[in-house]
């Protein structure tokens, strides 16, 4: 008999982290997200402070290195950088601090300064990995307030490719720099770097990128600049040429267009877009995710639990949103006992249980007493569900009860771990890795416009 597993921890709702408050505030400069995924927006660059805080490693090999230079040089070919626009401070770290090769705030006025500097940057390969060091000094020297300019938005970058030496040290200077008012991002590469320890630097995954190698830095690039966008500009009047103000969001349909002598980004607005920043205050939701492991195996199953980890972590669900989770394991999968079985015929009987998907059953309890005042759910939150599917003829099985929950209001999104494109009719379908997939999962939570349906 199929039980059902309801986490009640993630059924209350989730407390805020103390420093969330400040960070909202900060965040409040940008204006909301369109209302529809597919609309073009203009984010106006304003004035920055970044401090990078690049991990010089042993472990890195040379050319990853040097990979990581050329990211970083055309990462900053997105910004305006000028003493009056964006300014660049940069800090190696490894055994301890790297000042050789490091620059402050007001060492470069231009962008071909800049940029020369970071290609002129070689790596001194130490043998620890003292992150804490290095976000200390970006924001005790680099992005201290008596040095940055008043008023304008701090960011600190942290790029590296391990867990540090000490994860309690760098996690309380992430904590503090958040505090002093710098909005932390962090880059982590390979494997030898936890998403706890990415989480802890950022203070939220939201603001954390990972990627398998140095050379798939080159996919951040946009993402990562369009996260400095702190005006969302969607008028369709144009706004003066002087001082930055905040632009006054109209209802018209949005237009690409210069209102500023500064460059200007256009930016096509996706779902699993890392810069956008979901719009979560006025949509409080029931949120159950339905999973199976023995259908999915153990690769799966640790994908779909990095996955959920990945959504419950973001800091602007955390009030409105309640979570739960519809797993299962019945005494059919416990095996049995020597001689319970006597012959061939009943133990094949037997094993047939195994090869039945379990996620049909599950889904169906969902459907019949998931969304109960019992189970924690509220009458006024909108119901959603995400069922993961591992692969097409799962998808198969399960369609009926996607129908039922659709029936009943239920808005249904399927989270694939095997990213072969499964496809529910009116289900909306998450494309990417377990973290892609859940950003593009909290903007349609955020954003309760029309989700693409599969058909």
């Amino acid at each position: 008999m199929l039980f059902f597993l309801a986490i009640s921890l993630l059924l209350n709702q989730v407390t805020v982290a103390a420093d969330y408050h400040h960070e909202s505030d900060l965040l409040s400069k940008r204006d909301n997200l369109p209302k529809s995924p597919d609309d073009t927006i203009v984010c106006r660059q304003e004035p920055l402070e970044l401090g990078i805080v690049l991990d010089s490693s042993r472990s890195i090999r040379k050319t990853d290195f040097n990979i990581c230079i050329d990211f970083l040089k055309d990462y900053l070919e997105e910004f305006d950088i000028s003493k009056d626009n964006v300014r660049v401070a940069i800090i190696l770290y490894g055994d301890g601090l790297y000042t050789q090769d490091a620059f402050n705030l007001t060492t470069f006025n231009t962008k071909e300064d800049v940029i020369s500097a970071i290609g002129r940057i070689n790596q001194v390969e130490g043998g620890q990995t003292k992150t804490d060091m290095g976000i200390n000094y970006m924001r005790e020297v680099q992005l201290n307030a008596a040095v940055v300019r008043p008023g304008v938005t701090r960011i600190g970058l942290v790029i590296t490719d391990g867990d540090s030496f000490n994860k309690t040290a760098t996690a309380e200077e992430a904590k503090a720099a958040r505090k002093s008012g710098i909005q932390m991002f962090a880059v982590g590469v390979g494997s030898q770097v936890g998403q706890t320890e990415l989480r802890n630097i950022a203070g939220d995954m939201s603001r954390v990128s990972k990627v398998d190698n140095y050379g798939q830095l080159k996919n951040l690039i946009k993402s990562l600049a369009n996260r400095t966008c702190i005006k969302i500009d969607t008028n369709t009047t144009p706004q003066p040429t002087s001082k930055a103000t905040s632009p006054t969001t109209s209802k018209t349909t949005p237009q690409t267009r210069t209102t500023r002598s500064t460059r200007t980004t256009t930016t096509t607005i996706s779902p699993n877009h890392q810069g956008d920043e979901p719009n979560c205050q006025q949509n409080p939701t029931d949120i159950y995710f339905v999973f199976s492991p023995a259908d999915l195996g153990i690769d799966n199953t640790i994908w779909t639990t990095d996955f959920i980890s990945s959504t419950v972590s973001t800091e602007y669900v955390r009030t409105l949103f309640k979570y739960g989770v519809i797993s299962g394991s019945c005494p059919d999968d416990e095996g049995f006992n020597l001689g319970s079985y006597t012959t061939e015929v009943e133990i094949r009987n037997r094993l047939k249980s195994y090869g039945i998907s379990k996620l049909p059953a599950l889904t169906k309890q969902l459907a019949t007493s998931g969304y109960t005042t019992e189970r924690g759910a509220r009458s006024h939150a909108r119901k959603v569900a995400v069922l993961v599917v591992g692969g097409k003829k799962s998808a198969e099985l399960v369609s009926k009860q996607v129908k039922t929950l659709l029936d009943q209001g239920i808005e249904v999104f399927i989270a694939d771990p095997t990213n072969y494109g499964v496809k529910i009719e009116g289900a909306t379908t998450l494309k990417g890795q377990s973290l892609a997939q859940a950003e593009e999962l909290i903007y349609y939570l955020c954003n309760p416009c029309q989700p693409t349906t599969s058909k």
